[in-house]
């Protein structure tokens, strides 16, 4: 009998202080000011203004898109690399040979011009070097887009 009363209080106290650890470790780890920080938001890159881009779109009926284009940069390096002459010369070509391959229904959604973005942020880091091993181009902008 003694046993089994020795049982149950030891069991009592091993669940008590489990308990009472388990709070103790939830406010001390989960408590607003001693948690982990917030999450910071990321600064954007330097930003590199394309040009306009005005372009017949590929498909039935005479359809045209309209729009400027900038493009975030990883590095400050990575823009003196893009403003050379013979960059922005290129980069433009396959902005346009880009928009040229579009249809009318693909860029009406807004999943249609990330599409877009996404492929020509491909296109580009894929021609251009890395800027110290990172990709140049984060992210395509878009100021304006209309499509007529």
């Amino acid at each position: 009998m003694k046993r089994i009363i020795v049982f149950i209080i030891v069991g009592f106290l091993l669940l008590s202080l489990g308990f009472g650890g388990g709070l103790m470790a939830g406010r001390l780890w989960l408590s607003p000011d001693n948690g982990p920080a917030k999450s910071s938001v990321e600064e954007p890159g330097p930003v590199f203004f394309v040009g306009d881009f005005i372009s017949n779109l590929s498909g039935s009926g005479s359809h045209v898109v309209n729009f400027k284009l900038s493009l975030e940069l990883s590095d400050p390096k990575a823009m003196e690399m893009i403003t050379s002459p013979n960059w922005i010369a290129r980069i433009k070509n396959e902005i346009i040979l880009l928009a040229k391959d579009r249809v009318f229904e693909d860029l009406t959604s807004a999943e249609g011009v990330l599409s877009l973005a996404e492929d020509i942020k491909r296109t580009i880091n894929a021609i251009m070097p890395a800027v110290r091993d990172k990709a140049p181009v984060t992210r395509v902008l878009f100021e304006s887009f209309v499509l007529q």
